[in-house]
C-alpha cells in the first residue's frame, strides 16, 4: 500500500469575521502577526476587504493574499522589529501592482513574480482589488541557493526562459490543490529555490563596492527627498566620500545624480496627490516636501513628466474615485 501523505495545514483570516468599523485595523494586525510588518491604508476604509491563507512548505511559507485597493509600505521601523530576516517571491494573479523598492519600480503584470528584500523599505500600491500568492523565504535559507539575494530586490520575472518556468511553478500552488500533492510539502521549497537561481542566471562576485555604495546612495535620497539643497555634495559629505565618487556610482548604474533624484521626488509628488487623504493639502505643501523650493518650477516638471499640472493631476484622480 503507498504511503498516504499528510495534507498541510491550512490558516485562514477574513476581515468578514469582524465588522466594517474594524477591517482595516484587523487586516494590518494580521498582516504584521503572521506575514510580515508592514504599513497598509485604504481610500476605500467603509467597504475594505481582504483575507490571508497560509499554507507552510518546509522552510518557505506561501501566503495566498486577497484584499481592496491598498498602499502597503515597508518602513525602517518595521523592518527594526524584524526577528528573522527574509526574501519574498510574489505573483500577481489579479488586478494592477506598482512596486518600489531601492530605486527600482516596476508594473507587476498578472502572471508576473517580483523578488522582495524584506531587509528593506519597500512600497506596494494595489490600485484595485488584488489576489496573488507570496512566498515568503527566510535569508539564511535562501542564502544557501542564490549567494547574494539582496541584489536583485525588485527584479520582475515574466514570460522569458527560466523565467516563465518559476512563474508557471508558482502560479501552479493553489489552495484547492496542495492537500493532493504527490509530495510532501516540505519538498516543495526546494524546487522553487532552484527555478528562482535558474532564472536570476549565473551571479558574478561584484567587482567592487560600487552596487552596494549605489544602494546606500539611493537609500539617502529616498529618505532626504523633501531637503531642497540636496547634493552630490552634502550626500559624499554624510557618507564619507568624495562628490567624483558619487557621481562614478551614478554613472555605473546608467543615470546621474540630478535624473535620479527628479525621478525620485516627481514619483514621491505623484504619489501624495492621488492620496485620498491628503487631497486638502496645497500643492504648494506637495512641492515643499518634495524638495521643490519653487512651486512654479515644480508644476512645470509635473507637466513635462506625467502631461497634467499637478492641479489637473489631483482633479483627475479625485473624479475617478468617484
Amino acid at each position: 500500500m503507498g504511503v498516504r501523505l499528510e495534507a498541510p495545514v491550512q490558516r485562514h483570516w477574513s476581515t468578514q469575521e469582524v465588522g466594517q468599523q474594524r477591517a482595516l485595523a484587523y487586516w494590518v494586525d494580521t498582516v504584521c502577526d503572521q506575514f510580515l510588518e508592514l504599513e497598509i491604508d485604504t481610500p476605500v476604509r467603509n467597504r475594505f476587504h481582504a483575507s490571508l491563507d497560509q499554507i507552510d512548505l518546509g522552510p518557505a511559507t506561501a501566503n495566498f493574499l486577497e484584499a481592496d485597493t491598498q498602499l502597503v509600505r515597508r518602513t525602517s521601523a518595521k523592518i527594526a522589529r524584524m526577528r528573522t530576516p527574509m526574501f519574498i517571491l510574489m505573483q500577481l494573479r489579479l488586478g494592477e501592482v506598482r512596486f518600489r523598492q531601492l530605486g527600482r519600480e516596476v508594473c507587476i503584470g498578472t502572471g508576473e513574480c517580483v523578488f522582495v528584500d524584506g531587509t528593506e523599505p519597500y512600497e506596494l500600491e494595489c490600485l484595485s482589488l488584488t489576489k496573488a500568492v507570496a512566498l515568503r523565504l527566510p535569508a539564511d535559507w535562501l542564502s544557501g541557493w542564490v549567494a547574494q539575494p539582496e541584489r536583485h530586490a525588485g527584479r520582475l520575472f515574466s514570460a522569458r526562459g527560466w523565467s516563465s518556468a518559476l512563474c508557471a511553478f508558482v502560479a501552479g500552488l493553489d489552495l484547492n490543490t496542495c492537500d493532493q500533492l504527490a509530495l510532501p510539502p516540505d519538498a516543495l521549497a526546494e524546487p522553487i529555490a532552484t527555478l528562482l537561481k535558474m532564472a536570476i542566471g549565473p551571479e558574478h562576485e561584484p567587482s567592487s563596492q560600487q552596487p552596494i555604495l549605489f544602494t546606500r546612495l539611493m537609500c539617502m535620497l529616498q529618505s532626504r527627498l523633501q531637503d531642497s539643497d540636496l547634493s552630490p555634495l552634502t550626500v559624499a559629505t554624510e557618507l564619507g566620500i568624495s562628490t567624483r565618487t558619487v557621481h562614478y556610482a551614478f554613472a555605473r548604474a546608467g543615470t546621474t545624480f540630478v535624473q535620479r533624484l527628479m525621478e525620485l521626488r516627481l514619483g514621491r509628488a505623484r504619489d501624495l496627490l492621488r492620496n485620498g487623504r491628503l487631497f486638502d493639502l496645497p500643492v504648494t505643501e506637495v512641492a515643499a516636501r518634495c524638495g521643490f523650493a519653487d512651486p512654479s518650477h515644480f508644476a512645470r516638471r509635473f507637466r513635462r513628466r506625467f502631461g497634467l499640472s499637478p492641479l489637473q493631476f489631483r482633479t483627475s484622480v479625485t473624479r475617478a474615485k468617484h
